[in-house]
């Protein structure tokens, strides 16, 4: 049988009020130790104290004992649009209340806690008052830092990264980052990279660029599976279209020069199959352009290519100009 949340709930709500131990003690006449083993669980507080914190934190019993009511489906999506309204509209404060009352009011929800936390990020990092956006993250980091449902775990510091990030306090975000490493198949973002040059990490930009080396290598790999994969279902104009996305890719992400010549190559191809000759010819014309320009210095792709172009689709523009060229190109080498 789970034990009573006592501890966790008049922890989260002593949070939730902005008071210490030592000041919720004087307020019940206790000692702070008898406080901090309440709140970690190693003892519950006598029965006749409960009356006292639940006028105190105006509270059921109820409530201290872990058994109020949770939010259905649709209150829950109501105060979650209401808080990014708030945060939305700048109100950053009266949204900041309204979190920290909603997390006042169901202290052991912590998915609640850290979806709130998560929603509003966005809108508080356009906030323009500098000050006013530390003060908030920090009310927010307190917020997050007493989630304690292992399930949500990665989460939770995937929002602290952000947060301290409008904190300053990069050295912390940097620490979130790395536990987030050690959970990635569960959580695949991975801001680690952003977070360390924030903080000034040395030889972060060579990481940097190593992983936009490795991803850009994987989805270009990709894109081409998904249009062979296309090819294979006879759906060619589909296919033509993401030859043509994959190219602007290789541009946009200033790729080795090899990967163009593939790409002119099954352009040409496809357009032919698609009887789309202006666009075939226009296809060998801009391989033969690069190839002037850089000449293909991979020797299989080399290879590829010449016993590609002598596909017999290349037929219908075997007797133009640019192909013309282009034989005159393979059998120079």
């Amino acid at each position: 049988m789970d034990r009573i949340a006592v501890g966790k709930v008049l922890h989260g709500l002593r949070k939730v009020k902005g008071i210490t131990q030592e000041q919720l003690s004087e307020v019940l006449g206790v000692s702070t130790a008898a406080i901090s083993k309440w709140e970690n669980g190693q003892m519950y507080p006598d029965i006749s104290y409960f009356p006292v914190l639940a006028r105190y934190f105006n509270v059921s019993i109820d409530c201290l004992f872990g058994f109020t009511n949770d939010l259905s489906e649709q209150e829950y999506k109501d105060n979650l649009h209401e808080c990014i309204e708030l945060f939305k509209n700048e109100n950053y404060e009266g949204g900041i209340e309204k979190i920290k009352s909603l997390t006042y009011l169901f202290p052991t929800n912590d998915k609640l806690r850290i979806d709130l936390s998560s929603a509003v990020i966005p809108y508080l990092a356009l906030a323009e008052d500098r000050d006013m956006q530390r003060k908030i993250a920090l009310k927010l980091v307190e917020i997050c830092q007493a989630c304690t449902d292992k399930e949500l775990q990665v989460q939770k510091h995937l929002t602290l990264a952000h947060l301290f990030l409008f904190t300053g306090q990069y050295e912390n975000a940097v620490a979130d980052t790395m536990f987030m490493k050690n959970d990635e198949a569960k959580y695949g973002i991975d801001i680690s990279n952003g977070v360390m040059l924030k903080a000034g990490v040395p030889n972060t930009i060579d990481k940097i660029d190593l992983s936009l080396e490795r991803l850009s290598s994987q989805l270009i790999y990709e894109l081409r599976n998904k249009i062979s994969y296309l090819q294979k279902k006879n759906d060619l104009k589909e296919a033509l279209s993401l030859l043509y996305k994959q190219l602007a890719l290789v541009e946009l992400l200033e790729l080795d020069h090899n990967y163009y010549f593939m790409l002119y190559m099954n352009i040409s191809y496809l357009c032919c199959q698609l009887g789309k000759m202006e666009e075939a010819q226009k296809a060998i014309a801009n391989f033969i352009h690069l190839y002037h320009e850089e000449p293909i210095s991979n020797e299989i792709l080399y290879r590829v290519c010449k016993k590609g172009f002598q596909s017999a689709e290349f037929g219908k523009v075997k007797g133009t100009p640019e192909f013309k060229a282009l034989e005159a190109i393979f059998r120079r080498k």
